[in-house]
């Protein structure tokens, strides 16, 4: 997600429904009302990362597998709340793009290096 204004960003979105899911809505105001920023959520994205891949290595099939699919998820609901807190609740910053762009490709690194360990081909 963009963290551009909202007047900007209503064009150039990418559509995705769950935008319009009304828990995600209510849980991205919650989140905006708390006062977590943007940026915080794309940096715990990579906590979920690393916990996923240390999952993924350190915890025996099926579990590992379950848990890191999980963190997966989690990774990837920080990705959608951060554009939401950053551009639906006016919250953005002027180093919202490096922020939402930076600990995306290092939490999937870490997962695509974690499943090369975990294959048994590092």
């Amino acid at each position: 997600m963009d963290k551009a204004s909202p007047a900007s960003a209503a064009g150039n979105r990418r559509p995705i429904a769950a935008r319009g899911n009304v828990l995600v809505q209510r849980f991205s105001a919650w989140l905006a009302r708390i006062g977590v920023s943007p940026n915080a959520i794309s940096l715990a994205s990579i906590v979920f990362a690393t916990l996923g891949a240390a999952a993924l290595l350190e915890v025996d099939a099926p579990w590992g597998a379950w848990l890191c699919a999980l963190a997966i998820v989690l990774r990837l609901l920080c990705n959608l709340f951060d554009g939401l807190v950053a551009v639906e609740h006016g919250r953005k910053t002027p180093t919202g793009v490096l922020y939402n762009e930076v600990p995306d490709r290092i939490a999937d690194s870490l997962f695509l290096v974690a499943l090369g360990y975990a294959a048994g081909l590092p």
